[in-house]
Protein backbone atom coordinates (compact mmCIF):
# COMPACT_ATOMS: atom_id res chain seq x y z
CA UNK A 1 0.00 0.00 0.00
CA UNK A 2 1.13 3.55 -0.73
CA UNK A 3 1.31 6.21 1.97
CA UNK A 4 0.06 9.74 1.24
CA UNK A 5 3.47 11.01 0.10
CA UNK A 6 3.96 8.05 -2.23
CA UNK A 7 0.48 8.56 -3.68
CA UNK A 8 1.26 12.22 -4.39
CA UNK A 9 4.57 11.28 -6.01
CA UNK A 10 2.91 8.54 -8.06
CA UNK A 11 0.16 10.90 -9.24
CA UNK A 12 2.75 13.52 -10.15
CA UNK A 13 4.67 10.94 -12.18
CA UNK A 14 1.53 9.79 -13.99
CA UNK A 15 0.53 13.40 -14.73
CA UNK A 16 3.92 13.95 -16.37
CA UNK A 17 3.41 10.84 -18.49
CA UNK A 18 -0.10 11.79 -19.67
CA UNK A 19 0.71 15.47 -20.22
CA UNK A 20 3.72 14.59 -22.38
CA UNK A 21 1.70 12.04 -24.33
CA UNK A 22 -1.09 14.59 -24.89
CA UNK A 23 1.45 17.22 -25.97
CA UNK A 24 2.97 14.73 -28.42
CA UNK A 25 -0.47 14.04 -29.93
CA UNK A 26 -1.18 17.78 -30.20
CA UNK A 27 2.14 18.35 -31.99
CA UNK A 28 1.43 15.46 -34.37
CA UNK A 29 -2.06 16.76 -35.15
CA UNK A 30 -0.86 20.36 -35.61
CA UNK A 31 1.95 19.33 -37.98
CA UNK A 32 -0.38 17.08 -40.00
CA UNK A 33 -2.91 19.87 -40.33
CA UNK A 34 -0.22 22.36 -41.39
CA UNK A 35 1.09 20.01 -44.06
CA UNK A 36 -2.29 19.51 -45.78
CA UNK A 37 -2.73 23.29 -46.00
CA UNK A 38 0.35 23.64 -48.20
CA UNK A 39 0.92 21.98 -51.57
CA UNK A 40 4.65 22.58 -51.13
CA UNK A 41 4.70 20.71 -47.83
CA UNK A 42 2.67 17.86 -49.32
CA UNK A 43 5.23 17.58 -52.11
CA UNK A 44 8.10 17.72 -49.61
CA UNK A 45 6.63 14.92 -47.50
CA UNK A 46 5.98 12.81 -50.59
CA UNK A 47 9.54 13.25 -51.85
CA UNK A 48 11.25 12.56 -48.53
CA UNK A 49 8.86 10.08 -46.89
CA UNK A 50 11.46 7.28 -46.76
CA UNK A 51 14.03 9.52 -45.05
CA UNK A 52 11.43 10.80 -42.56
CA UNK A 53 10.43 7.25 -41.58
CA UNK A 54 14.09 6.22 -41.15
CA UNK A 55 14.71 9.32 -39.00
CA UNK A 56 11.66 8.42 -36.88
CA UNK A 57 13.02 4.92 -36.32
CA UNK A 58 16.40 6.33 -35.28
CA UNK A 59 14.73 8.68 -32.79
CA UNK A 60 12.68 5.88 -31.20
CA UNK A 61 15.75 3.66 -30.90
CA UNK A 62 17.77 6.53 -29.43
CA UNK A 63 15.09 7.14 -26.81
CA UNK A 64 14.63 3.50 -25.84
CA UNK A 65 18.24 2.36 -25.82
CA UNK A 66 19.95 5.61 -24.87
CA UNK A 67 17.61 6.70 -22.08
CA UNK A 68 20.20 5.97 -19.39
CA UNK A 69 22.80 8.15 -21.12
CA UNK A 70 20.75 11.23 -21.93
CA UNK A 71 19.16 13.89 -19.74
CA UNK A 72 15.45 14.24 -19.07
CA UNK A 73 15.39 17.43 -21.15
CA UNK A 74 17.03 15.71 -24.11
CA UNK A 75 14.53 12.85 -23.86
CA UNK A 76 11.64 15.31 -24.03
CA UNK A 77 13.15 17.09 -27.07
CA UNK A 78 13.60 13.76 -28.87
CA UNK A 79 10.01 12.77 -28.11
CA UNK A 80 8.55 16.05 -29.36
CA UNK A 81 10.77 15.88 -32.45
CA UNK A 82 9.51 12.35 -33.10
CA UNK A 83 5.90 13.54 -32.65
CA UNK A 84 6.45 16.34 -35.17
CA UNK A 85 8.04 13.99 -37.72
CA UNK A 86 5.19 11.54 -37.22
CA UNK A 87 2.86 14.42 -38.01
CA UNK A 88 4.56 14.70 -41.40
CA UNK A 89 4.02 11.00 -42.07
CA UNK A 90 0.42 10.96 -40.84
CA UNK A 91 -0.52 14.00 -42.93
CA UNK A 92 -1.20 11.46 -45.70
CA UNK A 93 -4.09 10.19 -43.55
CA UNK A 94 -5.75 13.60 -43.69
CA UNK A 95 -5.45 13.57 -47.46
CA UNK A 96 -7.00 10.10 -47.84
CA UNK A 97 -9.81 10.03 -45.26
CA UNK A 98 -12.86 12.23 -44.81
CA UNK A 99 -12.32 14.79 -41.99
CA UNK A 100 -15.61 13.84 -40.28
CA UNK A 101 -14.57 10.19 -40.39
CA UNK A 102 -11.20 11.08 -38.84
CA UNK A 103 -12.88 12.96 -35.99
CA UNK A 104 -15.31 10.09 -35.38
CA UNK A 105 -12.53 7.48 -35.19
CA UNK A 106 -10.45 9.83 -33.03
CA UNK A 107 -13.33 10.07 -30.55
CA UNK A 108 -13.73 6.27 -30.48
CA UNK A 109 -9.98 5.84 -29.99
CA UNK A 110 -9.99 8.32 -27.12
CA UNK A 111 -12.88 6.51 -25.42
CA UNK A 112 -11.12 3.13 -25.71
CA UNK A 113 -7.90 4.70 -24.40
CA UNK A 114 -9.64 6.15 -21.33
CA UNK A 115 -11.41 2.86 -20.52
CA UNK A 116 -8.24 0.77 -20.87
CA UNK A 117 -6.20 3.32 -18.91
CA UNK A 118 -8.64 3.09 -16.00
CA UNK A 119 -8.48 -0.69 -16.17
CA UNK A 120 -4.67 -0.65 -16.26
CA UNK A 121 -4.53 1.61 -13.21
CA UNK A 122 -7.13 -0.25 -11.16
CA UNK A 123 -6.43 -3.90 -11.93
CA UNK A 124 -4.69 -5.93 -9.24
CA UNK A 125 -3.41 -8.39 -11.85
CA UNK A 126 0.25 -8.28 -12.81
CA UNK A 127 -0.02 -7.80 -16.58
CA UNK A 128 3.72 -8.42 -17.04
CA UNK A 129 2.75 -12.11 -17.16
CA UNK A 130 1.52 -11.42 -20.71
CA UNK A 131 4.84 -9.92 -21.82
CA UNK A 132 5.65 -12.84 -24.15
CA UNK A 133 2.20 -12.73 -25.71
CA UNK A 134 2.46 -9.03 -26.53
CA UNK A 135 6.00 -9.25 -27.92
CA UNK A 136 5.08 -12.25 -30.03
CA UNK A 137 1.93 -10.53 -31.24
CA UNK A 138 3.79 -7.37 -32.25
CA UNK A 139 6.50 -9.29 -34.10
CA UNK A 140 3.91 -11.43 -35.91
CA UNK A 141 1.90 -8.34 -36.83
CA UNK A 142 4.95 -6.59 -38.29
CA UNK A 143 6.09 -9.64 -40.26
CA UNK A 144 2.65 -10.39 -41.72
CA UNK A 145 2.13 -6.70 -42.55
CA UNK A 146 5.43 -6.57 -44.43
CA UNK A 147 4.58 -9.76 -46.33
CA UNK A 148 1.19 -8.37 -47.32
CA UNK A 149 2.85 -5.34 -48.88
CA UNK A 150 3.98 -7.75 -51.60
CA UNK A 151 1.04 -10.19 -51.48
CA UNK A 152 -1.60 -7.42 -51.47
CA UNK A 153 -4.39 -9.68 -50.17
CA UNK A 154 -7.27 -7.42 -49.16
CA UNK A 155 -8.89 -9.87 -46.72
CA UNK A 156 -5.53 -10.37 -45.01
CA UNK A 157 -5.13 -6.60 -44.73
CA UNK A 158 -8.54 -6.44 -43.03
CA UNK A 159 -7.59 -9.29 -40.67
CA UNK A 160 -4.30 -7.55 -39.78
CA UNK A 161 -6.17 -4.39 -38.84
CA UNK A 162 -8.64 -6.31 -36.67
CA UNK A 163 -5.79 -8.08 -34.86
CA UNK A 164 -3.95 -4.78 -34.46
CA UNK A 165 -7.01 -3.11 -32.88
CA UNK A 166 -7.29 -5.96 -30.35
CA UNK A 167 -3.55 -5.96 -29.66
CA UNK A 168 -3.12 -2.20 -29.19
CA UNK A 169 -6.28 -1.97 -27.08
CA UNK A 170 -4.80 -4.54 -24.71
CA UNK A 171 -1.36 -2.89 -24.89
CA UNK A 172 -2.77 0.33 -23.42
CA UNK A 173 -3.64 -1.43 -20.16
CA UNK A 174 -0.38 -3.42 -20.27
CA UNK A 175 1.77 -0.32 -20.76
CA UNK A 176 -0.08 1.60 -18.03
CA UNK A 177 0.73 -1.33 -15.75
CA UNK A 178 4.40 -1.15 -16.81
CA UNK A 179 4.53 2.59 -16.19
CA UNK A 180 3.24 2.15 -12.63
CA UNK A 181 5.94 -0.48 -12.07
CA UNK A 182 8.59 1.98 -13.28
CA UNK A 183 7.46 4.30 -10.49
CA UNK A 184 7.90 1.48 -7.98
CA UNK A 185 11.59 0.97 -8.83
CA UNK A 186 13.97 1.70 -5.97
CA UNK A 187 16.71 4.35 -6.02
CA UNK A 188 15.02 6.49 -8.68
CA UNK A 189 16.20 10.11 -8.73
CA UNK A 190 14.12 13.07 -9.88
CA UNK A 191 16.05 13.01 -13.15
CA UNK A 192 15.23 9.32 -13.59
CA UNK A 193 11.54 10.04 -13.06
CA UNK A 194 11.69 12.78 -15.70
CA UNK A 195 13.39 10.49 -18.23
CA UNK A 196 11.14 7.51 -17.67
CA UNK A 197 8.01 9.65 -17.72
CA UNK A 198 9.00 10.47 -21.31
CA UNK A 199 9.48 6.79 -22.12
CA UNK A 200 6.04 6.11 -20.65
CA UNK A 201 4.55 8.91 -22.74
CA UNK A 202 6.17 7.43 -25.87
CA UNK A 203 4.71 3.97 -25.16
CA UNK A 204 1.18 5.32 -24.71
CA UNK A 205 1.55 7.67 -27.68
CA UNK A 206 2.45 4.74 -29.94
CA UNK A 207 -0.45 2.66 -28.57
CA UNK A 208 -2.89 5.51 -29.23
CA UNK A 209 -1.65 6.30 -32.73
CA UNK A 210 -1.56 2.67 -33.85
CA UNK A 211 -5.03 1.99 -32.45
CA UNK A 212 -6.34 5.11 -34.21
CA UNK A 213 -4.78 4.19 -37.57
CA UNK A 214 -6.12 0.63 -37.53
CA UNK A 215 -9.61 1.72 -36.51
CA UNK A 216 -9.47 4.24 -39.35
CA UNK A 217 -8.53 1.51 -41.82
CA UNK A 218 -11.52 -0.55 -40.68
CA UNK A 219 -14.18 2.13 -40.31
CA UNK A 220 -12.85 5.32 -41.91
CA UNK A 221 -14.57 6.76 -44.95
CA UNK A 222 -12.27 7.96 -47.70
CA UNK A 223 -12.53 11.29 -49.48
CA UNK A 224 -14.37 11.44 -52.79
CA UNK A 225 -11.97 11.68 -55.71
Amino acid sequence: MYNSIEIQTKNSFLRKVFLQMFLGLLVTGAVSWSVVQSSQMISFVGNYMTFIIIAELILVLALNFGINKISGGTAKVLFITYSAMNGLVLSIVMLIYNPISILYVLAVTSLIFVVMTIYGLRTKEDLSAYDGFFKGGLITLVVVSLLNIFLKISILDWFISVCAVVLFTALIAYDINRIVKIFQLDNMSEEDYNKFSTIGALMLYLDFVNLFLNLLRLFGGKRDN
